[in-house]
């Protein structure tokens, strides 16, 4: 159960240190654990922007998203949310997480360096494949896959999934609501004004593949996603007949009915390289 604690409790635990970066959903800060001396996160968000809400029981109020689902989570591509505490005065939440400092936002790292080699990529997808495949299995859809949300260590090449404000429990009925970043919403959302979980986050998948080869989003705005046909189209540098090609193929085709599934994914031959 989640337990929350109050903003004086905070205090008396962590000591704020400096500030790592703010997003639709927070800002976040490192912050100093006290009695252990360990460098933690902690993502600070206003209660009147946490829309994305359910009813917990437990603690008898709508709690958000992010927290219910998040804190039971244990997977090592997740970062562990370790404390929840709640500032009455200020009306917001503090979400205190492990944090590794060699880990980079991915997006910074690929803006920064490039398109990483074909090996770096199926590898870093393999990984975004298992965490997804994790989540589904805890009946949880992340609903905002983007290079944004991935943390990157570019040693050790291991990814961490974060930012979990638009996350909801799996449903079989389409979603109808925006969630997420537009140019990673799949196109029968514009065309259609809905769209299922597991064929979005096939073409989430197949649409961060693209960055991490490309060094760009294939996408720039929703009218683009709305007429694309077919991967050939974005004119991605690389061959015709090719198992990375094929990859994002299987994963942004236009029709969600013949997207590849989620399940099928980890098969695929380019990430078993």
């Amino acid at each position: 159960m989640v337990v929350i604690k109050t903003n004086k409790q905070f205090q008396r635990k962590y000591k704020m240190i400096q500030h790592l970066g703010s997003g639709g959903y927070g800002t976040v800060f490192t912050c100093l654990e006290l009695r252990t001396g360990i460098i933690r996160a902690v993502k600070i968000m206003l209660n009147d922007r946490c829309n994305n809400r359910t009813w917990c029981p437990a603690r008898k109020m709508d709690m958000p998203n992010e927290i219910l689902l998040w804190e039971p989570l244990s997977h090592p591509n997740i970062p562990a949310l370790l404390d929840t505490y709640f500032n009455s005065y200020a009306q917001s939440w503090l979400l205190v997480m492990e944090y590794e400092p060699d880990f980079k936002d991915l997006f910074n790292h690929i803006d920064k360096v490039g398109a990483l080699s074909s090996a770096d990529a199926a590898n870093l997808i393999r990984q975004l494949v298992q965490v997804v495949y994790y989540l589904t299995l805890q009946n949880i859809d992340h609903r905002d896959l983007k290079d944004e949300n991935i943390l990157y260590n570019p040693t050790t090449k291991q990814i961490k999934l974060i930012d979990f404000g638009s996350c909801n429990t799996l449903s079989p009925e389409p979603y109808t609501a925006f969630r997420g970043t537009d140019v990673y919403i799949p196109p029968e959302y514009y065309l259609r004004k809905q769209y299922y979980a597991f064929p979005a986050s096939a073409w989430s998948i197949g649409c961060i593949a693209y960055v991490l080869l490309a060094g760009d989003c294939p996408f720039q705005s929703r009218a683009q996603i709305s007429e694309y046909k077919q991967l050939t189209d974005l004119n991605p540098d690389y061959g015709v007949r090719t198992t990375r090609l094929n990859f994002m193929r299987s994963c942004m085709n236009s029709n969600p009915d013949d997207r590849i599934l989620l399940s099928d994914l980890l098969a695929h031959p380019w990430l078993k390289m």
